[in-house]
């Protein structure tokens, strides 16, 4: 397994603790103030799972807060193990290790980065000689 350390949920925790704070609540709180960052990603994922075109912001919105809480608490979870205060692939393994479905999809990303980095890795190396 790789070393590649998960910033951007880490990155991702931070900001939404900043802005939550910078408005005065949890998720719960300021609803519809905090910037939605993951609003048209999921109206995709809605659309293509067999909502309307275009869902109810609502709908979205409470999708979202759970995406945002979802993410939030593994990332506690994982900086709580493993490496203090940093995230890496293998706690985040070891936090779904029980669940079978999300198990087998970040197996399934995993492979398909390493497959990633060695076609790229083989196409620089073709076109520019190294």
């Amino acid at each position: 397994m790789s070393e590649a350390v998960f910033d951007i949920s880490i990155h991702f925790n931070f900001q939404f603790e900043e802005e939550n704070e910078e408005i005065g609540g949890g998720a719960e709180g300021g609803q519809g103030k905090r910037k939605r960052l993951f609003s048209k990603e999921l109206r995709c994922m809605m659309y293509g799972f067999g909502d309307d075109q275009n869902p109810y912001t609502e709908s979205v919105d409470i999708l979202e807060d759970l995406v945002i809480e979802f993410i939030t608490e593994m990332t506690h979870k994982a900086m709580s193990i493993g490496r203090q205060g940093r995230v890496q692939v293998e706690d985040i393994v070891f936090l779904i290790r029980k669940d079978p479905r999300k198990f087998a999809r970040v197996k399934d990303l995993l492979t398909m980065n390493e497959e990633l980095k060695r076609a790229r890795k083989a196409f620089d190396e073709a076109n520019y000689g190294s």
